[in-house]
């Protein structure tokens, strides 16, 4: 799942995770966006695993309000803030997430655009819009996407 919305402006990728007062945080929109996706998933009664987000607060600040709980894995973070052999590490270690998840519930990522479209071969990834996807021996098959605008 990308993070839910965000009012954009320059150098918002090359910021320091972690660092609210510094970064681009959730708008308004946003943060009613993430409560929506929760309650859809509860409505739904979909089982909510394990929350992962990147370190980026406006990603961490998703899975809290959509979810209650979010834990912050480095291997999430745009590429763009990383060394391309950590980015290509990192995308690694993604899929090995998704291919050895096991259980009754499902795993949540939530991350950057460059992370999903890199990683689903979609071209744009709007905020707040998620890609269900199930492992499939090496590879994971799309089941599919979904998104509620941030209004």
């Amino acid at each position: 799942m990308r993070h839910a919305h965000v009012d954009m402006r320059a150098g918002i990728g090359h910021l320091a995770p972690g660092n609210c007062a510094e970064e681009v945080n959730l708008s308004p929109g946003g943060m009613e966006q993430a409560k929506r996706i929760g309650e859809a998933f509860r409505a739904h009664k979909i089982a909510v695993g394990e929350v992962l987000t990147s370190p980026y607060c406006r990603c961490i600040d998703t899975g809290t309000l959509a979810f209650g709980r979010a834990t912050p894995a480095q291997y999430l973070r745009p590429p763009g803030t990383v060394s391309e052999d950590q980015a290509k590490s990192n995308r690694q270690r993604m899929v090995q997430e998704i291919l050895t998840h096991h259980g009754p519930s499902n795993l949540i990522m939530i991350t950057h655009d460059l992370n999903i479209a890199d990683l689903v071969l979609e071209g744009t990834v709007s905020m707040g819009e998620f890609f269900v996807v199930q492992p499939k021996g090496t590879d994971f098959d799309i089941i599919g996407k979904i998104q509620l605008n941030n209004r």
